[in-house]
């Protein structure tokens, strides 16, 4: 009943920031009594904690099961819309949502937009509780405190440095917010964010070491240590400082021998999860699914197929890939069929081709032939990714590729069963890092992100414009507007991004 209590004081703590005044009052009042008799022991500390983890998944959001925003941060839009952003994917979908997405027509009404928003603000209100209400609880052992709120330190840091990416300033909350006029604040810029996401990472880093809480999606303190190398690589390139891209090397190498590579064909089984090269992943489980609020890997990127012959059940193929990505791929390539099909044979024998390539990584067709309710997890930071941002971060402080560099990317391709790279100046090698990030993380939520920190506004519509003929993107589009209904809500705190 406790933990009732908990996700009940936590919900209306955190929706309360995008409530109307009228409805939080009673909710305030209703989380306020439930706050003063909560926090009190070791095991609230740890549910208070878990509940992170619901709202990274599922928000707990009994109260609102079929509205336009339902399930967690990670649920979909965190890791489609930088991929139907790019030229890596299309929308199949008739909702405007999501065609506005792709074709660069999103506006601040959208719905997505609004939820993603939402969503990073809820889990950070969380994290936010946490960190105020843990440490004055009695703990017969520092190291689990420390544990408890460094895992919330991590979570913060990531929906900070993520939010800063798909909006640029924000406002910046660092303790609970359990009111609306307490929300109500302007948008901090983005380098007075950072150094509050390297404080945090620093803490995890130096903290997640409680052994009954490391791994199954709970971070480990090389898991901050490789969000730190991605934190990094983003701060060097932007501000064009060898300091931070060298601390991005370090930090990768720091990761890499503790976090092997295995085979590609091998990475999204579900017996792999947890495994290997998976830093930290997000921690979907079937049994939550009830109300679409698992993960929606299958649902949206699995093309609909007889279900009669053996095909997935509730596959809808809402989102599917551009022909260019999976002509990209060299034939030779292992990860292009572990990544893309293109047709599907039955277990009758006859054969459906496809209207466009599909993603099917994370369908692991052995274990869960159906499909539906998925155990499949996100793999939110890979040891791949550290070999790339190794290449990329070298090339850039030499401005030239050194043996390390080449070493590091060729360290993928040859996982993929290719060659070693051929570029040997700045230039090329720099191409063939983002094309090499293109193909090994493929909806994995990296590539517009990825366009965004290594390339002009002219090679982005490029780039996007031969694989989208027609959909031509501009500056304003490197990040998403805000939320009108915040601004709203806001009293006019909050401003709007350029072009919208």
């Amino acid at each position: 009943m406790k933990k009732t209590y908990l996700y009940l004081s936590i919900w209306i703590l955190s929706t309360g920031i995008f409530s109307a005044c009228s409805d939080f009052l009673d909710e305030e009042a209703k989380g306020s009594q439930v706050d003063k008799n909560f926090y009190k022991t070791e095991s609230d500390a740890v549910a208070a904690t878990d509940a992170i983890y619901s709202y990274l998944i599922s928000d707990a959001d009994a109260f609102n099961l079929w509205s336009d925003h339902f399930g967690g941060l990670f649920y979909n839009d965190f890791w489609e819309l930088p991929e139907l952003m790019s030229d890596n994917a299309v929308s199949k979908q008739s909702s405007p949502d999501y065609q506005s997405i792709d074709k660069f027509q999103v506006d601040a009404y959208s719905i997505r937009v609004a939820c993603l928003w939402r969503d990073f603000y809820t889990t950070i209100n969380v994290c936010n509780t946490v960190i105020a209400k843990v440490p004055a609880i009695h703990f017969t052992d520092e190291i689990k405190k420390n544990q408890l709120i460094a895992e919330a330190k991590f979570f913060r840091a990531l929906c900070y440095f993520e939010l800063t990416r798909f909006f640029g300033d924000v406002p910046l909350h660092t303790v609970p917010t359990e009111s609306v006029s307490e929300s109500q604040i302007p948008r901090t810029p983005v380098a007075q964010i950072y150094p509050v996401i390297l404080e945090d990472l620093d803490f995890a880093e130096k903290n997640l070491k409680y052994e009954d809480r490391l791994g199954y999606g709970r971070p480990y303190a090389l898991s901050a240590s490789a969000l730190l190398a991605r934190v990094y690589l983003t701060l060097g390139q932007k501000e064009k400082n060898n300091t931070y891209l060298q601390n991005a090397v370090e930090k990768a190498d720091a990761v890499i021998p503790a976090f092997p590579m295995g085979s590609y064909e091998d990475l999204f089984k579900l017996e792999n999860r947890f495994k290997g090269e998976r830093i930290w992943e997000v921690n979907f489980n079937a049994s939550l699914s009830q109300g679409w609020k698992g993960n929606q890997f299958l649902v949206r990127l699995l093309p609909q197929m007889d279900t009669e012959k053996g095909g997935p059940n509730n596959a809808r193929g809402w989102v599917a890939a551009t022909e260019n990505l999976y002509s990209t791929f060299d034939p030779e390539d292992k990860r292009r069929d572990v990544t893309l099909f293109k047709s599907f044979t039955y277990t009758d024998g006859s054969t459906e081709t496809f209207d466009a390539p599909y993603f099917c990584k994370y369908w692991d067709r052995i274990a869960e032939p159906k499909g539906n309710e998925s155990n499949a997890t996100l793999p939110y930071l890979r040891t791949a990714e550290m070999y790339l941002i190794k290449a990329e971060a070298l090339n850039e402080i030499n401005q030239n590729p050194t043996q390390a560099a080449k070493d590091a990317l060729n360290a993928v391709r040859q996982r993929a069963g290719l060659g070693d790279t051929p570029a040997d100046n700045y230039a090329d090698f720099k191409k063939a890092v983002l094309e090499e990030r293109r193909m090994e993380f493929a909806m994995e939520g990296h590539r517009w992100h990825d366009l965004v920190r290594m390339c002009t506004l002219d090679e982005i519509k490029e780039l996007v414009g031969t694989a989208k003929p027609g959909v031509v993107p501009r500056e304003a589009n490197f990040l998403f507007p805000i939320p009108n209904n915040d601004r709203i809500i806001s009293n006019g705190r909050l401003t709007q991004n350029e072009g919208y």
